[in-house]
């Protein structure tokens, strides 16, 4: 099973629909460190509908303790659009960690430096385009990363 990792989310109904989306496909969801909303925000509960009691789903107040455990233990990949590498060149395995920033400032430099080459990106054409939405950068990369481990299995 996947694990998809929220470092710091910021917008309600992007933590729900992310929620929504981890059900769907039977993935864990970890919310992670200093959230820009209280976990029972309405809009967060309406973007997850009534799904949220078939979400697999853990808070953790403390992002260094919980990214300074996960590292020793986990695969992992940072999404980031600082890194040189598509996340279509990463080779996701059962049981991986996909860490997604906070949709204003992204994964801590220090982290991402410390793991640089665990870092991958969603290419974007326009040069005028900071970011993409992230829950739309989640889906992106946990399709991906289905697919790979799919193909794989036969």
């Amino acid at each position: 099973m996947l694990t998809i990792v929220l470092y710091e989310p910021q917008i309600p109904p992007n933590t729900g629909n992310i929620g929504r989306l981890c059900a769907a496909t039977d993935t864990t969801l970890h919310i992670v460190g200093n959230i820009g909303f209280d976990l029972t925000d309405k809009k967060m509960k309406r973007a997850g509908l009534d799904y949220w009691k078939h979400i697999d789903y853990k808070y953790f107040p403390d992002l260094v303790h919980y990214h300074q455990h996960m590292v020793k233990t986990n695969r992992f990949h940072l999404l980031t659009t600082k890194s040189p590498y598509t996340y279509t060149s990463r080779q996701f395995m059962m049981n991986d960690y996909l860490i997604f920033g906070s949709e204003t400032t992204g994964i801590n430099d220090n982290i991402l430096m410390s793991h640089w080459e665990s870092t991958c990106t969603i290419p974007m054409k326009n040069p005028n385009i900071r970011s993409l939405n992230l829950a739309n950068s989640v889906s992106i990369v946990l399709f991906e990363a289905m697919r790979q481990i799919n193909e794989n299995k036969s």
